[in-house]
């Protein structure tokens, strides 16, 4: 697979590059694909890898998510799941990338990986979750 494909996004990032507690990732973190011209059937792969760096860069946890675009759009989009992925870590960060399978068959194409870092601690230094 070649990649040709702009990064993801993060839309909501707290400041530029950064998601953390104030984002409530215990709801979910959007990741975003903008500006292509999807078809409907097209079916679009988000991976997804949690990183943790207390002790180097360290996988933490992954997800695939897979959305099948229902009507052609220039938009689409995966919510990365709190349990069981963003819950394993406090800090680090989060990486994705996509490949779009193309509806009427032909090779499928892989973006860039898009990266944001990812806290839930508090300036004050707590760590904040989703009961808080």
């Amino acid at each position: 697979m070649s990649i040709e494909l702009d990064y993801p996004e993060f839309p909501y990032e707290d400041s530029p590059g950064w998601i953390t507690w104030a984002q409530k990732p215990w709801n979910g973190v959007l990741v975003m694909v903008d500006g292509i011209p999807f078809k409907a059937g097209d079916k679009v792969t988000f991976d997804v890898s949690v990183y943790g760096h207390s002790t180097g860069q360290t996988l933490a946890a992954g997800t695939r998510g897979v959305v099948d675009v229902p009507a052609d759009t220039t938009s689409v989009g995966y919510t990365i799941p709190w349990d069981g992925v963003l819950d394993a870590v406090i800090e680090g960060f989060v990486s994705a990338f996509y490949t779009v399978d193309p509806a009427g068959g032909g090779e499928p194409t892989t973006s860039q990986e898009g990266m944001v870092w990812y806290s839930l601690r508090r300036p004050d230094g707590t760590v904040c979750g989703p009961d808080d």
